[in-house]
């Protein structure tokens, strides 16, 4: 399979592994890789590290941006690795229910792909993001909520 998407999608670039420029195939296939890795790592009432990078395509999507943001010099920890994961497998969901609902979500750009900031955004601009991640079980309840819990989670490692 990671032979199939190097040809059909990582040969043409970084900007082909961006949500919104991947096909109906591969956006499910990294939808259901996505899931697989956000639910093995993040557990209810329990924000930890992930212990994983998860799937080898969701590893090699974000290497291809990461190098194309950083010209070609990649320099990253397991701990980095792990959190743009995390907002990459995020941003693979988002995409998922902008095909599929009228909730208007900015699709990424290379710039910001990796950034959750610009998940944060889309929480701040439309309350009806967090109604798609409830009903998708993302957001599972708890005192904080599992977006928050990983929302603090990934802002406390920046600083």
């Amino acid at each position: 399979m990671l032979t199939d998407f190097y040809s059909e999608v990582l040969s043409h670039g970084p900007a082909a592994v961006l949500p919104q420029n991947l096909s109906d195939r591969w956006l499910k296939r990294l939808q259901k890789a996505a899931d697989e890795f956000l639910d093995g790592n993040f557990r209810l009432d329990e924000c930890k590290e992930p212990e994983d990078i998860g799937d080898p395509i969701l590893s090699a999507c974000v290497l291809e941006i990461f190098k194309g943001q950083h010209r070609d010099k990649i320099k990253i920890s397991p701990k980095e690795m792990a959190e743009k994961v995390v907002v990459y497998s995020l941003s693979i969901m988002m995409e998922t229910v902008r095909r599929e609902s009228d909730i208007g979500m900015d699709p990424p750009d290379l710039d910001n792909i990796l950034s959750i900031e610009r998940i944060i955004k889309h929480k701040d601009r439309n309350p009806l993001f967090i109604t798609a991640l409830k009903q998708a079980c993302i957001i599972r309840e708890s005192e904080k909520g599992w977006f928050q819990n990983i929302k603090e989670k990934l802002l406390s490692s920046v600083s």
